[in-house]
Protein backbone atom coordinates (compact mmCIF):
# COMPACT_ATOMS: atom_id res chain seq x y z
CA UNK A 1 0.00 0.00 0.00
CA UNK A 2 1.15 3.61 -0.38
CA UNK A 3 1.45 4.08 3.40
CA UNK A 4 3.82 1.17 4.12
CA UNK A 5 5.32 0.89 0.60
CA UNK A 6 4.96 -2.89 0.69
CA UNK A 7 6.76 -3.32 4.00
CA UNK A 8 3.59 -4.46 5.84
CA UNK A 9 4.13 -2.13 8.81
CA UNK A 10 2.94 1.40 9.55
CA UNK A 11 5.60 4.13 9.63
CA UNK A 12 5.47 4.34 13.45
CA UNK A 13 6.50 0.68 13.71
CA UNK A 14 9.18 1.04 11.04
CA UNK A 15 10.62 3.96 13.01
CA UNK A 16 11.39 1.66 15.96
CA UNK A 17 14.94 0.31 15.88
CA UNK A 18 16.76 -2.66 17.40
CA UNK A 19 20.53 -2.35 17.10
CA UNK A 20 19.87 0.43 14.57
CA UNK A 21 17.74 -1.83 12.33
CA UNK A 22 14.00 -1.57 11.64
CA UNK A 23 11.72 -4.60 11.75
CA UNK A 24 11.79 -4.58 7.95
CA UNK A 25 15.60 -4.71 7.96
CA UNK A 26 15.61 -7.61 10.43
CA UNK A 27 13.01 -9.60 8.50
CA UNK A 28 15.19 -9.37 5.38
CA UNK A 29 18.17 -10.96 7.15
CA UNK A 30 18.90 -14.58 6.33
CA UNK A 31 18.88 -17.14 9.12
CA UNK A 32 22.69 -17.21 8.86
CA UNK A 33 22.89 -13.42 9.22
CA UNK A 34 20.40 -13.55 12.08
CA UNK A 35 22.75 -15.73 14.14
CA UNK A 36 25.26 -12.88 14.23
CA UNK A 37 22.67 -10.16 14.61
CA UNK A 38 20.99 -11.81 17.62
CA UNK A 39 24.24 -12.95 19.26
CA UNK A 40 23.04 -11.52 22.59
CA UNK A 41 19.75 -13.49 22.53
CA UNK A 42 20.42 -17.19 23.33
CA UNK A 43 16.80 -18.31 22.81
CA UNK A 44 16.70 -16.83 19.31
CA UNK A 45 20.14 -18.25 18.49
CA UNK A 46 18.98 -21.73 19.53
CA UNK A 47 16.07 -21.59 17.08
CA UNK A 48 18.16 -20.17 14.25
CA UNK A 49 20.84 -22.83 14.76
CA UNK A 50 18.17 -25.55 14.44
CA UNK A 51 17.28 -24.07 11.05
CA UNK A 52 20.95 -23.99 10.06
CA UNK A 53 21.34 -27.63 11.13
CA UNK A 54 18.77 -28.70 8.54
CA UNK A 55 20.29 -26.54 5.80
CA UNK A 56 17.88 -23.60 5.89
CA UNK A 57 20.38 -20.89 6.77
CA UNK A 58 19.76 -19.10 3.47
CA UNK A 59 16.06 -18.40 4.16
CA UNK A 60 15.01 -14.86 5.10
CA UNK A 61 13.67 -14.45 8.61
CA UNK A 62 10.49 -12.89 7.24
CA UNK A 63 10.02 -15.29 4.34
CA UNK A 64 6.38 -16.18 3.78
CA UNK A 65 5.74 -19.89 4.37
CA UNK A 66 3.73 -20.26 1.16
CA UNK A 67 6.89 -19.47 -0.83
CA UNK A 68 8.81 -22.46 0.55
CA UNK A 69 9.37 -25.55 -1.58
CA UNK A 70 8.14 -28.94 -0.43
CA UNK A 71 11.64 -29.92 0.67
CA UNK A 72 12.10 -26.69 2.60
CA UNK A 73 8.80 -27.26 4.38
CA UNK A 74 9.88 -30.79 5.34
CA UNK A 75 13.19 -29.54 6.71
CA UNK A 76 11.41 -26.77 8.61
CA UNK A 77 9.16 -29.38 10.18
CA UNK A 78 12.22 -31.46 11.15
CA UNK A 79 13.81 -28.44 12.79
CA UNK A 80 10.74 -27.63 14.86
CA UNK A 81 9.82 -31.09 16.14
Amino acid sequence: CPVCQGKRFIPEILALKYHEHSIDDVLHLSVDEGVGFFSDCPKIIKTLKMLQDVGLGYLELGQVLTTLSGGEKQRLKLATT
